[in-house]
């Protein structure tokens, strides 16, 4: 009698210990799926109008998620103004509409500004990862006058050059004020699937408050890594399509003296030119350009310079070159190095024909090739320089890759070549180590000697609410030289650290 009573307290125990298990796996099990849950936009026959209006039918069917949750000045901290997200589709378009309440509104900052200038302003975003692989996103500014701000994100830095061709109208009201975007499918690159899926979080900055926040909610052991907490969306039959752009263009100049009083003309001399893209898929991309004209594109880059031992550093605005720029970023970087970049297009400076080819070949390898056949000067004695580039990174988990370089920059007299590896490894959810190692081989005429140099970069980087931790070394030889990337200084080694510490007061 004894055993049995045992055993039945036993049987007991150990039925509510099973009980109690499954009640926590089950937990988990749903706390995962919440947080591996999909978002599924509307897809609808009748798009919306862009005129910063919620008054579409679309609107009153699609989904919507809202409880934004702040990053700045703290984490998890439900935002003082409400925001409300509502997200559809078409064939052809991606639809979404913000809904900022704001009990000020006439503290709500909105400039009328040129591109890109609004990060001063309130202003909503979406972060998109269009391939929902961790390696890169769009991110699409709006402020509350429908003003645009977009760049492209990934290896750590984020470049505001690129312009993609998106849709976009905001207003102000009594309420705080509504945003509507059109994102053509035509303007991102992503993996023809059916379905597709992309990673998105949901962006507001109210400015006055120095707050921003975001949907999902970041989490604060991460820090403020995007790349890995995007939530995925998910669309069905999408439209397929076959990228073809061409640009025709022409320039015609034409100059008179003054001869003894008369004035006679000297001629004129006409330049056509073409530019092309072309889709071999939906996400590798072609481009060919003949003789193009730059001229008006550069009209207003100017700069400061004073006590600059280097050359200044002018931003890529050319169109030809901005698609996958990108790409170029490399591992082990930090903001003030001296090595700027491996890949500095504006190198090649006039490029008689040039072709180029960015994109992904499968789910797990980037390429980014470029030839550029470069007028020199006249006061060269050889015409034209070659410029050949290569670019290759392989993903692995989340946002790590694997990578590796080669450029070359070849004229009649001389050469310069570089070429390397670099990659950024995850190490927990908090922090990250990239590097790189380029070795660079050059001789500047037949008569000069070859030189060859390197330079290696570590980079460490720890974020999390609490605390941010940073090292770093770099070591740059003093023979080491790019002509195609942009390099402030060489002869340098250096061991950099940083640490800060959150202090939150109530």
């Amino acid at each position: 009698m004894t055993d049995s009573c045992t055993k039945l307290k036993i049987s007991k125990k150990a039925n509510s210990l099973i009980f109690v298990c499954a009640i926590l796996l089950t937990g988990l099990f749903l706390s995962a799926q919440e947080k591996l849950q999909l978002l599924l936009p509307y897809k609808t026959d009748t798009p919306p109008v862009i005129d910063g209006k919620l008054d579409d039918l679309v609107w009153q069917k699609a989904p919507y998620e809202t409880g934004f949750k702040t990053y700045h000045p703290d984490y998890g901290i439900d935002m003082v103004e409400n925001t409300i997200v509502y997200y559809a589709y078409d064939r052809e378009n991606l639809y979404f509409a913000f809904r900022c309440f704001d009990s000020e509104p006439d503290k709500i900052k909105a400039s009328l500004t040129s591109r890109d200038n609004i990060h001063s302003d309130d202003w909503i975003c979406i972060n998109l990862d269009s391939f929902n692989d961790h390696q890169s996103l769009y991110a699409l500014y709006c402020n509350p006058l429908g003003i645009q701000g977009d760049s492209r994100f990934e290896g750590g830095q984020e470049d505001f050059s690129v312009d993609t061709v998106w849709y976009s109208e905001g207003q102000i009201d009594e309420e705080g004020y509504t945003i509507e975007l059109r994102i053509p499918f035509k303007s991102i690159r992503f993996s023809y699937k059916d379905p597709v899926k992309m990673g998105v979080i949901f962006e507001r900055k109210i400015s006055r408050r120095s707050e921003a926040g975001t949907y999902p909610p970041l989490d604060p052991a991460q820090g403020p890594n995007f790349l890995t907490q995007t939530r995925p969306l998910i669309f069905h039959d999408i439209k397929h399509y076959t990228l073809f752009e061409i640009l025709p263009a022409t320039t015609y100049s034409h100059s008179s003296s003054v001869d003894e009083g008369d004035l006679t003309s000297d001629g004129g001399v006409g330049n056509p030119s073409l530019t092309a893209k072309y889709g071999i898929t939906s996400h590798l991309i072609l481009d060919g350009t003949y003789n193009p004209d730059f001229s008006q594109v550069e009209s207003d880059a100017g700069q400061v310079d004073f006590n600059l031992r280097y050359a200044l550093f002018f931003p890529e605005k050319r169109p030809f070159f901005l698609e996958g720029l990108e790409k170029f970023n490399f591992g082990g970087y930090n903001s003030g190095d001296p090595l700027g970049a491996v890949v500095h297009t504006r190198t090649i400076v006039d490029p008689l024909v040039g072709f180029k080819m960015n994109g992904r070949i499968g789910s797990k390898n980037t390429v980014a090739l470029i030839y550029a056949m470069d007028e020199l000067p006249e006061t060269e004695t050889e015409n034209y320089a070659h410029f050949g580039i290569l670019r290759y990174k392989r993903s692995l988990a989340k946002d790590s890759y694997l990578g590796g370089f080669y450029t070359g920059r070849e004229r009649q007299g001389g050469f310069n070549r570089v070429f390397g590896l670099d990659g950024q490894l995850r190490i927990n959810q908090s922090s990250i180590f990239g590097y790189h190692a380029f070795k660079s081989l050059g001789k500047l005429n037949e008569e000069s000697p070859k030189d060859n140099g390197h330079a290696l970069g570590l980079h460490y980087f720890y974020s999390t609410r609490d605390l941010i931790l940073m090292l770093g070394l770099q070591d740059i030889t003093k023979d080491f030289r790019t002509e195609t990337g942009y390099i402030a200084r060489t002869g340098i080694t250096r061991f950099r650290s940083g640490i800060l510490k959150m202090i939150y007061p109530r």
